[in-house]
Protein backbone atom coordinates (compact mmCIF):
# COMPACT_ATOMS: atom_id res chain seq x y z
CA UNK A 1 0.00 0.00 0.00
CA UNK A 2 1.21 3.47 -0.76
CA UNK A 3 1.30 6.32 1.73
CA UNK A 4 -1.61 8.07 0.02
CA UNK A 5 -3.87 5.08 0.55
CA UNK A 6 -3.06 5.07 4.28
CA UNK A 7 -3.90 8.77 4.50
CA UNK A 8 -7.26 8.25 2.80
CA UNK A 9 -7.96 5.29 5.08
CA UNK A 10 -7.13 7.34 8.21
CA UNK A 11 -9.31 10.20 6.97
CA UNK A 12 -12.20 7.83 6.30
CA UNK A 13 -11.91 6.32 9.81
CA UNK A 14 -11.88 9.80 11.34
CA UNK A 15 -15.18 10.52 9.61
CA UNK A 16 -16.66 7.18 10.70
CA UNK A 17 -15.55 7.61 14.33
CA UNK A 18 -16.83 11.19 14.45
CA UNK A 19 -20.26 10.28 13.08
CA UNK A 20 -20.49 7.19 15.30
CA UNK A 21 -19.51 9.13 18.42
CA UNK A 22 -22.04 11.84 17.61
CA UNK A 23 -24.83 9.32 17.05
CA UNK A 24 -24.00 7.44 20.26
CA UNK A 25 -24.13 10.73 22.19
CA UNK A 26 -27.41 11.68 20.50
CA UNK A 27 -29.15 8.35 21.11
CA UNK A 28 -27.84 8.07 24.67
CA UNK A 29 -28.77 11.54 25.88
CA UNK A 30 -32.09 11.87 24.11
CA UNK A 31 -32.99 8.26 24.87
CA UNK A 32 -32.53 8.94 28.57
CA UNK A 33 -34.46 12.21 28.27
CA UNK A 34 -37.41 10.68 26.46
CA UNK A 35 -37.53 7.57 28.65
CA UNK A 36 -37.58 9.57 31.89
CA UNK A 37 -39.81 12.31 30.42
CA UNK A 38 -37.18 14.99 31.02
CA UNK A 39 -36.74 16.07 27.39
CA UNK A 40 -40.21 17.47 26.78
CA UNK A 41 -41.68 19.10 29.88
CA UNK A 42 -45.31 18.45 30.74
CA UNK A 43 -46.87 21.72 31.82
CA UNK A 44 -44.02 23.52 33.58
CA UNK A 45 -40.30 22.92 33.92
CA UNK A 46 -39.14 20.93 36.92
CA UNK A 47 -35.73 20.61 38.52
CA UNK A 48 -35.13 17.31 36.71
CA UNK A 49 -35.60 19.09 33.37
CA UNK A 50 -32.97 21.69 34.27
CA UNK A 51 -30.54 19.01 35.45
CA UNK A 52 -31.07 17.05 32.24
CA UNK A 53 -30.57 20.12 30.03
CA UNK A 54 -27.40 20.95 31.96
CA UNK A 55 -26.21 17.37 31.45
CA UNK A 56 -26.90 17.68 27.72
CA UNK A 57 -24.96 20.95 27.45
CA UNK A 58 -21.98 19.65 29.43
CA UNK A 59 -21.77 16.41 27.47
CA UNK A 60 -22.20 18.29 24.17
CA UNK A 61 -19.30 20.57 25.12
CA UNK A 62 -17.22 17.48 26.00
CA UNK A 63 -18.14 15.85 22.68
CA UNK A 64 -17.12 18.97 20.73
CA UNK A 65 -13.85 19.17 22.67
CA UNK A 66 -13.08 15.49 21.97
CA UNK A 67 -13.87 15.88 18.27
CA UNK A 68 -11.80 19.06 18.05
CA UNK A 69 -8.78 17.29 19.56
CA UNK A 70 -9.42 14.28 17.31
CA UNK A 71 -9.46 16.41 14.14
CA UNK A 72 -6.60 18.70 15.20
CA UNK A 73 -3.90 16.40 13.81
CA UNK A 74 -2.84 17.47 10.33
CA UNK A 75 -2.33 15.07 7.47
CA UNK A 76 1.10 14.98 5.80
CA UNK A 77 -0.27 16.20 2.47
CA UNK A 78 -1.90 19.32 3.88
Amino acid sequence: MSQMENDVKRFFWRIVYSVALGLVWLFFTFGIGIYNEWLIPEGKLHTANYVFYGFVLITLAALIWILFKFWKEKFPHG
